[in-house]
């Protein structure tokens, strides 16, 4: 299989940084408070992340092992962002669990995402490298931080928005995922090594491989198999969820398409149950919102669009020597879109 490699190197990679994560947020008193900033990380997730800083050091001549402390700061930077997120969408459900201020109220949840913050500069200094690459972490984080509330309040101004351009989107999108994947390359690439091109290149490959990643979310919500994707195909019409597809379907459709769209999207993103409303009558109206967005090829511009921009990624790692590293890395951005969930 082709990524039996990268699946095994992620294998590997995992348990390290895992063991470093639950080193930094243990069970301790208060008892709740532990509980709920552990129930992200204890659920799993992809961990892709902490992969790209550990690999991007190996790949630049670094030792990997002086940067598991940074792998553990970006994973607890992305497990408070979700956190906060869910408050914010009212999510119930996260990595097949139900969401933490689901399990333990609003407030309690608050807290839980401040303290993985806190423990993520508890981590960066925890980073067994000079001084300086130290703090130049950590302006990386800070910056990163920055730039996911930045791509957080554009995507809460989206709900109160009719349109939303393909522009609006991936400035968006640059900073809700690709800043985070950005940083993951780079700081890997600051721990390794003091080659400024090849660090210039590693944020290349990460911004363009996170910006990738959530477009091809985006493509597999109306495209995969609901089995496999863990949740009914065209999730994102029955939630109203402006994505890259909807912007360039707006930006194309006819009045009269348009029109028919807006009937079905957002229409049903509450629970239904007692309403009289049929599941099977919703899944009719939303593969028909799904069929105009076919027809205008908005699922193809934006599928395309995540093959390119993975092209660009594997292009600016050329930049860096030959080696398994950069090999898990190109691989890595190949699963990307070739992923089915």
């Amino acid at each position: 299989m082709k990524f039996d490699p990268l699946f095994e190197a992620l294998k590997e990679k995992i348990k390290i940084v895992d063991e470093v994560i639950f080193e930094l947020i243990p069970e301790k008193e208060p008892k709740i408070i532990y509980d709920a900033a552990r129930h992200y990380p204890l659920a799993g997730g992809k961990r892709i992340r902490p992969f790209i800083v550990l690999t991007s050091t190996e790949a630049v001549g670094g030792n990997p092992e002086k940067a598991v402390y940074a792998a553990a700061a970006v994973e607890l930077l992305h497990n408070y962002s979700l956190v906060h997120d869910d408050i914010m969408d009212m999510d119930e459900k996260r990595r097949g669990r139900p969401t933490v201020h689901k399990v333990w109220g609003v407030n309690m949840a608050i807290l839980a995402g401040d303290l993985l913050f806190s423990k993520v500069f508890e981590a960066v200094a925890k980073i067994p490298v000079e001084a300086e690459k130290v703090v130049k972490v950590l302006d990386v984080i800070s910056k990163t931080s920055n730039e996911l509330c930045e791509g957080q309040a554009r995507d809460l101004e989206f709900e109160n928005k009719e349109t939303v351009t393909i522009d609006e989107y991936m400035k968006m999108i640059s900073g809700k995922t690709g800043a985070l994947i950005d940083a993951s390359a780079t700081i890997g690439g600051l721990i390794g090594t003091e080659n400024n091109e090849y660090i210039q290149a590693l944020s290349k490959y990460g911004r363009n491989v996170g910006i990738a990643f959530q477009i091809w979310d985006d493509v597999l919500d109306l495209i995969a198999d609901e089995e496999k994707l863990g949740k009914p195909v065209g999730s994102d019409i029955r939630k109203g969820k402006k994505t890259i597809i909807v912007a360039h379907f707006l930006e194309n459709a006819s009045e009269e398409d348009k029109l028919k769209f807006f009937k079905v999207f957002g229409k049903y993103a509450g629970d239904v149950k007692g309403e009289g409303i049929i599941e099977e009558d919703i899944q009719e109206e939303v593969k028909k919102a799904i069929d105009l967005l076919k027809k205008y090829g908005s699922t193809d511009y934006a599928a395309n669009l995540a093959r390119k921009l993975i092209e660009e990624a594997k292009e600016a790692l050329k930049a860096l020597p030959e080696s398994e590293a950069r090999k898990h890395l190109e691989l890595l951005a190949d699963f990307i879109v070739e992923r089915e969930y």
